[in-house]
């Protein structure tokens, strides 16, 4: 495991990685509370790594800051977009999958156009805010440039459960919900295996534990 620091316009970006030979890649990073230590992250990182998929989580600069409340939607994704300018040569040849709780999740999948993942994986998905307004398109987006999607949710998640999330994105075939059972949006430390199994079905490690 190694630690560095990428430079974006909104600050210093804190970049874990643990690199594998296999070229399979998964970039992951947080929501607005928690950072890489949210237990159903820090889940998903362990299985990743022992599966042989490099890993490259990302920690966004507020967070780095020491700051409590995550930076606007337009920031996070220009450092999100930059780190990845910054990553990308490194992991062209690289199968890509891209994973994101909560905010994390949005943030991956707005600079989808950027990234062109092969895979993206949406932990707790936050469909609806606050105050109601829907996140809908955000998802659309993803659907019309065709990039398989998968969205783990919890049946308690107060911005969308797995019901609301099926009814709204039924008709899109390339987005797939799964049901992580009795949980809130901070989901739990089970995610891991959900993920790896995900990431199985979509032929990215074969039933051996091969990349």
């Amino acid at each position: 495991m190694s630690t560095s620091f990428i430079k974006t316009s909104q600050g210093n970006a804190r970049i874990t990685s643990h690199h594998h030979y296999k070229k399979v890649v998964a970039f992951i990073t947080h929501g607005a509370g928690k950072g890489l230590d949210a237990p159903d992250l820090n889940s998903t990182i362990h299985l990743l790594d022992d599966n042989g998929i490099s890993v490259v989580g990302i920690e966004m600069p507020w967070l780095v800051d020491g700051k409590k409340v995550a930076s606007p939607a337009k920031q996070l994704d220009q450092a999100f977009a930059e780190v990845y300018q910054e990553l990308e040569p490194r992991y062209f040849d690289y199968k890509k999958i891209f994973i994101g709780r909560s905010t994390g999740a949005r943030v991956i999948c707005r600079t989808s156009h950027l990234t062109k993942p092969d895979l993206i994986i949406c932990l707790a998905f936050p469909l609806n805010s606050l105050s109601g307004k829907s996140r809908k398109v955000e998802i659309e987006k993803i659907s019309k440039e065709n990039i398989k999607t998968v969205i783990i949710q919890g049946e308690k998640d107060n911005f969308g459960s797995p019901d609301m999330l099926n009814k709204e994105f039924s008709n899109f075939h390339n987005i797939e919900i799964i049901n992580a059972g009795n949980l809130t949006h901070k989901l739990s430390n089970a995610m891991g295996d959900l993920v790896i199994n995900s990431i199985r079905k979509n032929g990215l490690i074969d039933r051996h534990g091969s990349v």
